[in-house]
């Protein structure tokens, strides 16, 4: 990934440098954003395993709630 973002950013010339920035900019948030779906994902795993290791009844559902994670979106949106 950080492979593209250097080209992007020096290659810029070459098209729309603008455009290359906002491309190469784009990228990095995203990888912040995957990133931190990585570690709550870790989290819930960890959470989830705990659980199961100390014998405690596993509630999906209650990890879901701790995260805020609505699994299941009414139909109408709400």
């Amino acid at each position: 990934m950080r492979d593209i973002v250097n080209r992007l950013r020096t290659n810029r010339e070459c098209l729309a440098p603008c455009l290359m920035d906002e491309a190469a900019d784009e990228i990095v948030r995203l990888e912040g954003v995957v990133l931190g779906l990585i570690a709550e994902r870790d989290e819930a795993r960890r959470m989830y395993c705990g659980r199961v290791s100390r014998d405690v009844p596993l509630d999906a559902f209650d990890i879901a709630k701790n995260y805020g994670w609505d699994c299941f979106p009414q139909e109408d949106g709400k």
